[in-house]
């Protein structure tokens, strides 16, 4: 995978995260899986899924391969386990950004908010959803739509509740998501270029009001600083 600014910083090579030497159980068992997780994660960031090998996600991990093997069965299955847990995590942002209060606005902005909070949060994490090395895999397209598709249908509910009919709110639904997606991808790629506030404040604008009503206020701001400037 090409060098990308956006990635995070990763253990240097041959380094390992700490291993839960010494516990058992279900508990321990569960800290295996999530360390595996975590290394794996670094390992197709850095090197994307073609050039991502087991040895060197075992080594970060500190997990032996054998056992990383009775946790997945392979490389794809340990890279489908990546991405759902990086897709539920998207997923649940949404779904806490409309249930928190009552006020529809706030709502929305707290959806657009979350898709970069998204990005911003885990930068590896927003790569392997939106820039899967293995797109074609019917089993990482579908993992990926049907996250959208979960995400849309949290927005639509609100919509719906709030009295539009369910055809419109669907579309709706989908704009959203769609905007705050890409809005987001495109902050972060820009390299962050203005406050990340101000970026979702732009996005809910326009998710809000429509474009009508943004080009509205920018032209209002532009005769307030014509008059500043007088």
């Amino acid at each position: 995978m090409r060098s990308d600014p956006r990635q995070p910083v990763t253990p240097a090579a041959g380094g390992t995260h700490t291993s839960p030497v010494g516990l058992r159980g279900p508990a321990a068992r569960a800290r295996r899986r999530r360390a595996v997780l975590v290394a794996a994660q670094d390992v197709f960031v850095a090197h994307g899924y073609h050039g991502a090998r087991m040895d060197e996600i075992s080594a970060r991990s500190g997990i032996s391969k054998p056992v990383l093997y009775d946790h997945f069965a392979g490389k794809l299955d340990l890279y489908l386990a990546v991405l759902q847990h990086n897709l539920d995590r998207m997923v649940d942002g949404v779904r806490a950004a409309v249930a928190r209060d009552t006020d529809p606005q706030h709502r929305v902005r707290r959806a657009v908010q979350s898709y970069f909070d998204f990005v911003e949060h885990d930068v590896g994490g927003y790569v392997l959803v939106f820039e899967s090395p293995v797109p074609s895999e019917p089993s990482v397209e579908w993992r990926v739509r049907t996250a959208m598709r979960d995400c849309a249908a949290l927005v639509s509910a609100e919509l719906r509740a709030g009295g539009v009919n369910e055809a419109r709110a669907e579309i709706q639904a989908w704009a959203l998501v769609g905007i705050s997606r890409l809005t987001a991808g495109h902050w972060l790629e820009a390299g962050r270029p203005i406050a990340k506030s101000d970026a979702v404040d732009t996005a809910a604008a326009l998710c809000w009001n429509g474009l009508s009503t943004v080009a509205r206020q920018q032209e209002e701001q532009g005769q307030s600083w014509l008059r500043l400037s007088h």
